[in-house]
């Protein structure tokens, strides 16, 4: 008795596994129609030389939930070629709006730690079941990366605001 229940166990276990979600990873396929070329690209219209990551979620009114895979590394082109992006506990044949993050930063950095970062607009995919071929990201944008304004900078506009506000009261 114990074996069979330690196998279904493992069955289950197995299968939960296998059955997540994914979609393709490539922000540049010439052949689809309409083709995907999402390129990341910095504030002056170049592409980031070096340290530019990204990254797909399930975007959900204000929640974001990552796919599993650590987040890409744009090439020098601007564009990511990481393939089968899979997003945990979200099986195959969900319909999701999914949006790319993108940020400049050193490895292992994060859209929320970075200085300089945006996100696309959000396209609705149909996630695939493994081992099929996952669907393109048509309809993905470019993203253009802006850096936040400081602390010091958001208070010099605050109070520019305030002595304009001053002189018409």
């Amino acid at each position: 008795m114990k074996r069979a229940l330690i196998a279904i166990i493992a069955f289950l276990v197995g299968l939960s596994a296998y059955a997540q979600g994914q979609v393709n990873f490539k922000t540049h396929i010439a052949s689809d129609i309409p083709p995907v070329d999402a390129k990341i690209l910095n504030l002056d219209g170049t592409t980031p030389a070096a340290g530019a990551f990204a990254q797909l979620g399930i975007v959900n009114g204000a929640s974001f939930t990552p796919m599993i895979e650590p987040p890409a590394v744009v090439n020098v082109a601007g564009y990511v070629s990481a393939g089968a992006a899979t997003f945990a506990g979200v099986s195959g044949g969900t319909v999701v709006q999914l949006v790319m993050r993108s940020w400049l930063g050193a490895s292992g950095s994060t859209y929320d730690s970075a200085s300089i970062k945006w996100q696309s607009s959000a396209i609705t995919v149909t996630l695939v079941e493994a081992p099929g071929t996952p669907n393109d990201l048509i309809g993905l944008q470019s993203v253009i990366l802006v850096p936040e304004p400081s602390t010091l900078a958001m208070g010099a506009l605050s109070l520019s605001a305030l002595l304009v506000y001053r002189r018409k009261a």
